[in-house]
């Protein structure tokens, strides 16, 4: 009777540690599978977060490559336009003469200006340029 008891309590402790090895188990497995879950939610972000980068890449490759035709288009036009008003000056002496006489001195300081980069440097070279002074009031009427 002893030993079946011994062999009773043997089994018996043998049982509760693996109980407490399968409920570590057990608990070990929840907390990887919250783990998981949460990568899962962080992964699906970036992922959405790279697709709208690419997106946003391939539209701005979009148009800048939009941009770099009109500009070569421009250029284009503007050295066909250069080769017309010199072909024009071979052409006509009038022409000639007046392309050749500088500008008025008023024109030259309308197109004489420093590099402006933005609108307060603007306004502010606006208020430093030959402003108009206003007229004095004259207080009888």
């Amino acid at each position: 009777m002893t030993r079946t008891l011994a062999v009773f309590l043997l089994l018996l402790v043998a049982l509760g540690c693996q109980s407490w090895r399968l409920n570590n188990a057990r608990h070990t497995i929840e907390t990887q599978g919250e783990t998981l879950e949460t990568k899962t939610q962080a992964l699906a972000k970036k992922n959405s977060q790279l697709i709208g980068l690419s997106i946003l890449t391939e539209t701005n490759s979009r148009a800048q490559m939009q941009l770099y035709a009109a500009a070569e288009k421009t250029t284009a036009l503007l050295r066909n336009r250069q080769h017309r008003i010199e072909e024009l000056k071979r052409e006509n002496e009038d022409l000639r003469r007046w392309a050749d006489t500088p500008l008025p001195a008023d024109i030259i300081r309308l197109r004489e200006r420093p590099a402006l980069s933005g609108g307060a440097a603007y306004r502010e070279w606006l208020s430093k340029s030959d402003a108009v002074q206003p007229e004095p009031v004259s207080a009888a009427h």
